[in-house]
């Protein structure tokens, strides 16, 4: 029968090739589209695979402005997340070179529907929040840990394993969010409520591998110090750290353990009153951290297991230095965290 309508053959093969013509361009369409941007990198959009060159600086009109990566874990922290949006739209810093990523864990109030929420109008330019930034990522992954009060998480006798849990969640976090261009990683807690707008520009300034501000707390009518994480070592926390075991992990900051170390919070205004003043350090908290890129990505993570007797952001401290960055700390220099 066939053989005898070839007009119909002929139009039936020709359809067909149309239509196999347009299911490929839609397909190279579509894979186009859901191809990451570059970033600046030398990439090759049509290619079945993305390429950078992490040895060029990302350039913006051949102008050189780092890339910030604003990294914070929440827990239970739905109050915190509008001023913390607020005071991240009042940064000086141009908004296009700032990218955020957020981890929520172990959270039963609304944290993780208010933070879409919040960041969706952040990202729409909404709620009087110009210049949105590069991009904003949410993940969501619990630990199955819990505590039933603010004040039992800074009990003395819970620290170790509050600590371990808190550097699994900034691991999670900064292996999900760690993208080539980005250049800088600013740790920052939900609950610092107040730092400078310029707070990025500055910090970025002195170009140290890794360095932080003081961390203090304030009411109308006095303040006080916040993180005691942020330490330097002396003649006689040296002394006393080779009578411990290998696995013992310090803490700071309580009567029940003296380690003989000198915090960031006692050296405001002890060698100079000017406010970029920086003073090496050998640890440090997670409240306000500044971390060259590179130097994560050179294996300085947050340790869970006890490295050099200190775990989570300490242990970031004592593991860089180990790879040969140095760490520094700004005691004149504020921001202020919830009390």
């Amino acid at each position: 029968m066939w053989h005898q309508r070839p007009f119909q053959l002929v139009l039936l093969s020709v359809a067909s090739c149309f239509m196999l013509y347009f299911m490929y361009s839609a397909s190279r369409s579509t894979s186009s589209s859901q191809c990451p941007e570059s970033h600046g990198y030398n990439r090759r959009p049509l290619e079945p695979f993305s390429y950078y060159d992490m040895d060029r600086p990302d350039t913006v009109n051949d102008t050189n402005i780092p890339h910030v990566l604003i990294l914070t874990p929440f827990k239970e922290a739905a109050r915190f997340i509008e001023p913390y949006f607020n005071n991240l739209h009042q940064l000086t810093y141009p908004h296009d070179r700032i990218s955020l990523g957020f981890l929520v864990s172990d959270s039963k109030d609304d944290t993780i529907d208010l933070l879409r929420r919040t960041a969706s109008r952040s990202m729409r330019g909404q709620h009087g929040w110009e210049s949105p930034f590069h991009r904003i990522d949410i993940y969501q992954k619990d630990f199955d840990y819990d505590l039933p009060s603010n004040e039992d998480r800074h009990a003395f006798n819970v620290q170790v394993k509050r600590r371990q849990i808190m550097a699994k969640s900034r691991n999670t976090l900064l292996s999900a969010a760690l993208t080539p261009e980005i250049d800088w990683v600013l740790w920052l807690d939900s609950d610092v409520v107040e730092y400078p707008a310029t707070l990025l520009e500055e910090l970025i300034g002195l170009d140290k591998d890794i360095i932080v501000p003081n961390c203090y707390w304030h009411s109308y009518n006095e303040e006080g110090g916040y993180d005691r994480n942020n330490w330097q070592e002396t003649n006689e926390s040296w002394a006393f750290q080779e009578g411990l075991k290998a696995d013992d992990v310090l803490v700071e900051g309580y009567d029940e353990l003296k380690t003989h170390r000198i915090s960031l919070i006692d050296l405001r205004y002890e060698e100079s009153s000017e406010l970029m003043h920086v003073v090496p350090l050998d640890a440090v908290g997670g409240t306000c951290t500044l971390v060259k890129a590179q130097v994560h990505r050179d294996g300085a993570v947050f340790p869970t297991f006890p490295f050099q007797h200190q775990v989570e952001t300490e242990g970031l401290a004592k593991m860089a230095k180990a790879l040969g960055y140095s760490v520094w700390g700004l005691p004149n220099y504020l921001v202020y965290h919830y009390i």
